[in-house]
C-alpha cells in the first residue's frame, strides 16, 4: 500500500500522502518456481447508477455520528459521496493493472483476472453493460434518466435539496450548507455532476477475465428479490426521498435483513420528487447476468459463463486455468438478505468438480466464509458454512478460496494448519469504500513441493489530489480522496476506525502464505 490517510485538519477532513510501498510479509517467495496461476483479483467494484429512483439513500442519515441511533444501525451504505465515480475508478484501475503484466514476485505472466462479485449497485441493466464495457473496453455512458442534467440526490433542485446529502456545486439560494461541507470539509466542486456522466473510451484488461456472481448483482440494493412492483418503480419518475407515515424507521430497517426474507415497503404516502423515467434501469430478472456476459465480445467469451449455464440459469462454474482448476461458486441466496449460502444442487455439483480434479483447486465467490450463513429459503434447505467447511477441508486438491463481500483486505488459514489439513482463505478489499484496491495473487510450486501464495496489493492510477480535472482518471483520484473522508467512519466521530479494518493489516495486503507438499 503506498497510499495513506494523512492528519485531519479542524473539519477531520485528511488529505492523501504517498508513501514507500510496502514489502511483504510471512514466508521468503521462492527465487525459481512453477507457475500454477497468477491471476488479478478484482472485487466489489459497484458500478452505480446513483440517478435511479429507487434507492433508499434516505435511510443511510442514521447511521450517521448525530443520528440517535447511529450505534445500533452502524454503518447501512445506501448512499456514498463517491458513488457518482464508480465507473472513473474501474477504468483508472484497469489501466494499473494492464501495467502489470507479470508476477510482481515471481515474474511468471499475468494468466488472467477475476472479479468476485457485486459488480453493480443495484443488479441494473444499465449498470451490468456498464461494468462489462469497463473490463472489455468501449464506450461508457455512465448517464440514465433525463441526459442533460443530474437528477439524484445530490443535484441542485431547490425543492428537494437536503442537507445530509453532498452537494458538490454548492448551496441553493436561500438554503445552508449542507453537512458534508459545513461539518465534514467537503469541497465544493462547480460542474461534477456534469462531468461525471460524461461519456469516455474504456481501455479495457488486457487480460482475460472471468466473472462471478454477488448479492448486489442478483437483489436490489443487494438485499431484495426484485418484484413486478419494484420493476415498475425502478424504471418510473418518483424518486422516493423518505418513509410512508404508516412505517416507522425500525419496521424499515427491518425488511433490509442480512438473512432473508426481505423486501421493499409499500411507498404508499412516502414524500417523492419527479424524475426522468429510464427502461434501462429495468432490474436483471434470474438469468439476465449471465446473458449479458454472453453479449459481450470480450475475452474469453461469457467471462467463464456459457451456454450451459445460460440454459439452466445457473451462475457457478468450473474452468481449467494456468496449472489450477478455477471453480466459480454462486453463494447468493435468491430468496433475500444479503448474506451468503448455497443450493442443495450446486453444492452436489461443487464436491464432484473438486473430488474429480487432478489439479490444485482454486475456489471463488463473492461471500467469504464467514458470511455463508444466509439459510432462508422457502423450499429446499440451503447449505451454509459449517456443512461447506467440512466438505472442502475432506479435499487436498484445494489450496485457495478467494472472496470480496466485506470490502477488506483478510487473510486465514481455514481447517488445521499443524496437521497440514486446510486452505488460505483471501479476501480483497472493493473498488468503492477506501483503500479502493485491486490485487495480485501468485499462486507457484517450489522444487521440493511446497506451493506459495504471493499476496501484492494494487492501488489505481488516480492521483492523491485533486485539481479540478475532468478525465476519468483525474475524478478516479477524487473518489478515492473521498472515500478516505467518509464521516461515518471516521474515529473521531464513531469511536472506531473502520478505514482500519478495510485496509486490513499489513501482513494481509502483501504477504507470502505456504502450504507445504501434500
Amino acid at each position: 500500500m503506498a497510499i495513506e490517510r494523512g492528519t485531519p485538519n479542524e473539519f477531520g477532513w485528511r488529505k492523501l500522502l504517498r508513501r514507500p510501498n510496502e514489502g511483504h510479509y510471512g514466508e521468503k517467495f521462492p527465487s525459481t518456481s512453477e507457475p500454477l496461476l497468477v491471476l488479478h483479483h478484482l472485487s466489489d467494484l459497484h458500478v452505480c447508477d446513483t440517478q435511479s429512483p429507487l434507492r433508499p439513500e434516505f435511510l443511510d442519515r442514521w447511521g450517521d455520528a448525530d443520528s440517535p441511533i447511529h450505534e445500533i444501525v452502524g454503518i447501512i451504505g445506501t448512499y456514498r459521496a463517491h458513488s457518482i465515480l464508480t465507473t472513473q475508478v474501474v477504468e483508472a484501475m484497469v489501466l494499473a493493472l494492464n501495467k502489470v503484466t507479470s508476477g510482481p514476485l515471481s515474474g511468471h505472466p499475468v494468466d488472467a483476472a477475476i472479479v468476485t462479485g457485486d459488480t453493480t449497485d443495484n443488479a441494473q441493466v444499465n449498470e451490468v453493460n456498464w461494468y462489462i464495457t469497463l473490463l472489455d473496453g468501449g464506450e461508457v455512458v455512465p448517464d440514465s434518466g433525463a441526459g442533460d442534467r443530474y437528477e439524484g440526490v445530490m443535484d441542485d433542485n431547490p425543492d428537494s435539496y437536503d442537507t445530509k446529502y453532498w452537494h458538490p456545486h454548492g448551496t441553493p439560494a436561500g438554503k445552508v450548507d449542507d453537512d458534508a461541507r459545513a461539518k465534514y470539509g467537503f469541497p465544493t466542486i462547480p460542474g461534477l455532476l456534469d462531468d461525471v456522466r460524461k461519456s469516455f473510451t474504456a481501455t479495457g484488461l488486457q487480460f482475460p477475465w472471468y466473472a462471478v456472481h454477488g448479492n448486489h448483482d442478483a437483489l436490489l440494493q443487494g438485499t431484495v428479490n426484485p418484484t413486478d412492483a419494484t420493476q415498475a418503480a425502478q424504471v418510473a419518475d418518483r424518486r422516493y426521498e423518505g418513509l410512508p407515515s404508516v412505517l416507522s424507521l425500525a419496521e424499515t430497517l427491518g425488511l433490509f435483513n442480512q438473512v432473508g426474507p426481505a423486501r421493499y415497503p409499500d411507498p404508499a404516502d412516502a414524500p417523492y420528487s419527479i424524475v426522468t423515467p429510464d427502461i434501462k434501469r429495468r432490474a436483471l430478472e434470474r438469468g439476465d447476468f449471465i446473458v449479458q456476459h454472453l453479449q459481450a465480445l470480450g475475452s474469453p467469451i461469457g467471462h467463464g459463463f456459457d451456454e450451459v449455464n445460460a440454459a439452466k440459469k445457473v451462475t457457478y462454474y468450473s474452468r481449467d486455468l494456468g496449472g489450477v482448476r478455477l471453480i466459480a461458486m454462486d453463494t447468493v441466496n435468491p430468496f433475500g438478505g444479503w448474506q451468503g449460502s448455497l443450493d442443495q444442487e450446486q453444492f452436489a455439483w461443487l464436491e464432484a468438480t473438486i473430488a474429480a480434479s487432478d489439479r490444485p483447486v482454486v475456489l471463488a465467490s463473492h461471500h467469504p466464509l464467514e458470511t455463508i450463513f444466509n439459510g432462508y429459503t422457502t423450499g429446499e434447505a440451503r447449505v451454509c458454512k459449517d456443512e461447506l467447511e467440512a466438505m472442502l477441508i475432506k479435499y487436498p486438491q484445494v489450496i485457495l478460496w478467494i472472496a470480496g463481500h466485506e470490502h477488506r483486505h483478510h487473510v486465514e488459514w481455514v481447517g488445521n494448519r499443524a496437521e497440514n489439513i486446510g486452505f488460505w482463505h483471501v479476501e480483497t478489499s472493493s473498488h468503492i469504500d477506501w483503500p479502493q484496491q485491486s490485487k495480485t495473487i501468485e499462486v507457484v510450486r517450489d522444487s521440493a513441493g511446497d506451493i506459495y501464495i504471493g499476496l501484492t496489493t494494487i492501488d489505481h492510477v488516480g492521483d492523491i489530489e485533486y485539481s479540478g480535472g475532468k478525465s476519468p482518471v483525474e475524478l478516479a483520484g477524487l473518489s478515492r480522496l473521498l472515500s478516505a473522508n467518509v464521516w461515518q467512519r471516521r474515529p473521531e466521530l464513531i469511536g472506531k476506525d473502520g478505514f482500519i479494518s478495510h485496509e486490513g493489516k499489513p501482513d494481509e495486503r502483501n504477504s507470502v502464505l505456504r502450504i507445504n507438499k501434500r
